[in-house]
């Protein structure tokens, strides 16, 4: 029942909020790859048309101490993108914060780690 990618994008970020509110995390930074939904977030006078959609969002980011919304080049944000990526393709259903994801995952992040020390 979503009519567009606009839609898809949007409850995307919702359920992300929602997901990062009920993990009771106070202090967050969300980055996304789409420039058109930051900045109606960030600027909503700007985006007079959007009012409903923007309510939607504030009224969750409200329930979070401290939060940015940024955005973020997708190359950048490598590790988000392939669990999205893994959970479109290969059909997982579990959430990886309950089952600690799979081994290809971890080392992903592991060698991402350590590549930033470097």
């Amino acid at each position: 029942m979503i009519r567009n990618l606009h839609e898809v994008k949007l409850k995307v970020l919702v359920w992300a909020i929602e997901s990062i509110t009920d993990h009771h995390f106070n202090r967050v930074i969300f980055a996304k790859d789409d420039g058109d939904l930051t900045q109606m977030i960030l600027r909503p006078k700007a985006w007079p048309n959007f009012k409903g959609e923007i309510w939607l969002i504030m009224n969750r980011l409200v329930k979070i101490e401290w939060w940015r919304l940024v955005k973020e080049n997708r190359d950048n944000n490598r590790g988000a993108f392939l669990i999205a990526q893994s959970v479109a393709k290969g059909g997982h259903l579990s959430s990886y914060v309950a089952t600690g994801g799979p081994r290809w995952l971890h080392d992903f992040f592991e060698n991402e780690e350590t590549l930033s020390f470097v």
